[in-house]
């Protein structure tokens, strides 16, 4: 779901709770985030490259392809509109353009090669337990960090082999690749929700695929609190797309802890629903007693 709908979304929870104006609201595309374009796009994979292992993701709007993964978020846009010959010539021109001297893996290079091109990701327990091979960290009890290096069309997760081979502290890994995704932060939009103009929620809304990674960058998370004018916000990852806020003490906090849930189980990308608190003392999970008053 885009971060367009969650906003519509808010809006009718905010209304429910405290009887605000609302937004009209628009469905969501299940063509793409129930997994069947995906399907549609890995069968034109196998035909174009038999040779090829092609792999369905737990996402469903990414697929793997040997060593090489692909998103869809951004060609189904172009091709929706599109049907019958039409449609698998734009499909296979795109898939063409990304495979485009796809092979085996190559030399990430060291890290002083790379180290520009590092970003962080936060993922849940499912997608590590299909990539063993996958660097990671916790960082919550549902989430962990990861590593990745951008590419065009995709990016590509950073494994433990290429850290051993760089031969660096893996903090210095995560502080750069952190550092990286704060310095594309800094004009990060994100929209935020006025009742009687008072501000009663925030969502990211970047559509560069790092919004639930945002998490680590407090400089971006006391932006979204200094906007919500509030001592303390409660945050929540519930896909990779969508970073949702609100004061800690909202009236509509249960209704909006919901909503994460729900988010989370409608996806695309989803990644977990369990709230954060961000002060001026930093981010920690909410505690039992908080979880509790947030409906939990």
């Amino acid at each position: 779901m885009s971060a367009g709908s969650v906003l519509r979304t808010l809006w009718f929870l905010v209304l429910i709770c405290v009887g605000l104006p609302i937004l009209p609201g628009a469905p969501r595309d299940d063509v793409l985030s129930d997994g069947r374009f995906r399907d549609e796009a890995a069968a034109l994979v196998r035909v174009m490259r038999p040779e090829s292992e092609v792999r369905l993701d737990s996402d469903p709007v990414q697929i793997h392809v040997d060593t090489r993964t692909i998103t869809l978020t951004n060609l189904y846009p172009r091709v929706a509109s599109l049907a019958g010959a039409e449609r698998r010539r734009a499909i296979e021109a795109f898939l063409a353009d990304v495979l485009a001297g796809s092979g085996p893996a190559t030399d990430p290079g060291d890290f002083a090669a790379v180290k520009a091109r590092l970003r962080v990701q936060l993922v849940p327990e499912e997608i590590l337990r299909q990539h063993a091979e996958i660097a990671r960290r916790r960082f919550s009890e549902t989430l962990f960090v990861v590593y990745v290096l951008d590419e065009p069309s995709r990016y590509r997760y950073v494994t433990r082999a290429m850290l051993a081979g760089w031969r660096v502290d893996p903090a210095l890994v995560e502080a750069t690749a952190v550092k990286n995704l704060a310095a594309t932060s800094k004009d990060t939009p994100f929209s935020l929700g006025l009742g009687n103009d008072v501000p009663m929620f925030a969502i990211a809304e970047s559509g560069d695929d790092d919004n639930a990674a945002r998490l680590l960058v407090p400089d971006y998370l006391e932006q979204i609190r200094g906007a919500l004018k509030a001592d303390s916000i409660t945050l929540t990852a519930p896909t990779r797309d969508a970073l949702m806020a609100w004061p800690a003490d909202s009236a509509a906090r249960r209704g909006l802890a919901a909503e994460a849930t729900r988010q989370m189980r409608a996806g695309p990308y989803g990644r977990s629903d369990e709230l954060f608190r961000f002060d001026r003392s930093g981010l920690r999970p909410l505690t039992a007693a908080e979880r509790a008053d947030h409906g939990r």
